[in-house]
């Protein structure tokens, strides 16, 4: 017996899926949606990710990606609700290769000297004088905080939520896609949406993925460094390394966001651990940065993501059952992703399609 139906069920409560049922809600605020959560909304890396906004990619998909993602948020969120735009500082030994993968528009020379003027808050740090200092502009903002501002946006025009409720099975019904709960009970929907993250390569759903890319998940560390960013502190993109330097005002700290090499990790976060290793590659980074001691670490965020073969999301319509869409592969670059791949999923279920700034 089906105990409840929807017109769409979004699988995740991740920064893909809440932005999945937000567009569609906009798009017609009569859709009976539901969101369904294997613990609470924003569990995964969308709640530890410092959500920033950079201008760098790798192809021309990315660029579409940041491009649309861009749109999205700006229309959504004037002002973001706990970040701020910002100057990026890009430091590189390679300029031409920055320029070449700058999405929009490029960015400007700068100087050290531009740049020491705004790091009171970190005086040792020096720029190498073969290193090439480029200014950008780009923007920060907890995704958790934006995840919890969507989630209550969705709440108010009557989308349910249910958190502590995963989906443990999903088949073709006569006229519907069925759901099995965890709490065996079954739900029916027109349309679903499957956005789990990092739980999704181990997962039985992702038998659904049609031409299934090979996804593996990694670890992802950022370091709190005891530094109280000022307020006028800029975004230090340190390019060749594609490491950050984030000023996180409004929490007191200077996060350093590095890339770990610790693959196909559980979707665990609370057995995640900063190794050995990846201090010490933290260590090595930031060394060639600062002249004497590095400012010390005073917590650590670890979680995980899901990246796909090629390191870009994916949105794709799943291979056996009409009426389901699969989002992943976030890659670290969720927030920043997310918004387009949700877009084209919604796209590709609705038509015609609206899109979330029309009237």
């Amino acid at each position: 017996m089906t105990d409840r139906i929807y017109d769409l069920a979004v699988i995740g409560a991740g920064v893909m899926g809440l932005t999945a049922a937000f567009i569609a809600a906009s798009g017609s605020p009569k859709k009976r949606i539901a969101i369904f959560e294997r613990d609470i909304v924003g569990a995964g890396a969308s709640g530890l990710a410092p959500g920033i906004q950079i201008n760098i990619c790798r192809n021309e998909k990315e660029r579409s990606l940041i491009n649309r993602g861009s749109t999205f948020w700006r229309e959504v969120y004037p002002q973001w609700p706990n970040g701020r735009d910002c100057d990026v500082f890009w430091l590189t030994r390679d300029p031409n290769e920055l320029a070449r993968r700058s999405s929009v528009g490029g960015t400007t020379p700068s100087t050290s000297f531009a740049l020491a003027e705004r790091l009171s808050s970190l005086p040792r740090f020096l720029v190498p004088p073969d290193v090439a200092v480029s200014l950008d502009r780009g923007s920060y903002c907890p995704v958790d905080s934006i995840l919890q501002d969507l989630a209550q946006r969705l709440k108010t025009v009557g989308i349910s939520i249910y958190e502590g409720s995963s989906i443990e099975r999903i088949w073709q019904g006569p006229s519907d896609i069925l759901l099995q709960t965890s709490h065996d009970s079954e739900i029916s929907a027109s349309r679903a949406i499957l956005a789990i993250g990092p739980w999704l390569p181990e997962s039985p759903l992702r038998r659904h993925l049609t031409d299934e890319p090979r996804l593996r998940v990694k670890k992802v560390v950022a370091l709190h460094l005891a530094a109280r960013p000022t307020p006028n502190c800029p975004m230090i993109g340190l390019f060749d390394d594609y490491a950050f330097l984030i000023p996180m005002i409004e929490q007191g700290y200077w996060l350093f966001s590095f890339t770990s090499q610790e693959w196909d990790v559980r979707p665990d976060i609370n057995g995640l651990r900063v190794s050995s290793d990846d201090l010490a590659r933290a260590t090595a980074i930031l060394a060639k940065w600062f002249s004497s001691d590095v400012p010390a670490v005073a917590s650590v965020r670890v979680f995980c993501d899901c990246y796909s073969e090629d390191g870009v999301p994916f949105s794709r319509a799943a291979r056996d059952v009409a009426g389901l869409h699969v989002i992943g592969g976030g890659a670290g670059n969720g927030f920043r992703f997310g918004p387009a791949c949700a877009e084209e999923a919604v796209r590709s279920l609705y038509s015609p399609y609206r899109h979330v700034g029309a009237t």
